[in-house]
């Protein structure tokens, strides 16, 4: 016999019985007593390092979108924003009309707030009257005077010539 097949054959035994080991060890460590799990308690509050969310009153009035007027002129339509008395609209998130058919329409005021976050004046967009009907939805940011939140809201709109 050989040297090197002597080396093999000795080599072998020795592998088996070391592979033999490790799995008998593997074995022996993963029968032990599983760690003990603490009991839930349910007058344990559940802890968190975030802030707490303000709490809605149940009498809060229902969000109702903003809706349009509208202004005819002889060749165009002055769309202008119609919110409730006292709220603002955020200047940030212009209002704006998404129309089926692919285009937009962002209505504007010529003056903002001193923080630009809101329009002084109503928003509004002049559009020709051959680009009528509009048929989309007009999404508005606003403010309401009594609430330091602003809502975002989308209603369906129509603007067809009369």
């Amino acid at each position: 016999m050989s040297t090197t097949r002597f080396i093999r054959w000795v080599n072998r035994p020795v592998a088996v019985l070391a592979v033999l080991s490790l799995a008998g060890l593997t074995l022996t460590a993963c029968t032990g007593d599983p760690a003990p799990v603490p009991a839930q308690t349910k007058s344990a509050p559940i802890g968190s390092a975030l802030p707490p969310l303000p709490q809605l009153a149940p009498d809060l009035r229902p969000v109702v979108p903003p809706d349009l007027e509208l202004a005819f002129g002889t060749d165009s339509v002055r769309v202008m924003i119609a919110v409730e008395q006292g709220a603002r609209v955020n200047a940030l998130l212009p209002p704006a009309i998404e129309a089926t058919d692919g285009r937009r329409f962002t209505l504007r005021a010529p003056t903002v707030t001193e923080d630009s976050a809101y329009f002084v004046e109503r928003a509004s967009i002049t559009v020709a009257r051959t680009a009528l009907p509009i048929r989309g939805t007009l999404r508005t940011s606003f403010c309401r005077s009594d609430e330091r939140l602003c809502r975002s809201a989308a209603r369906e709109v129509v603007i067809e010539d009369r």
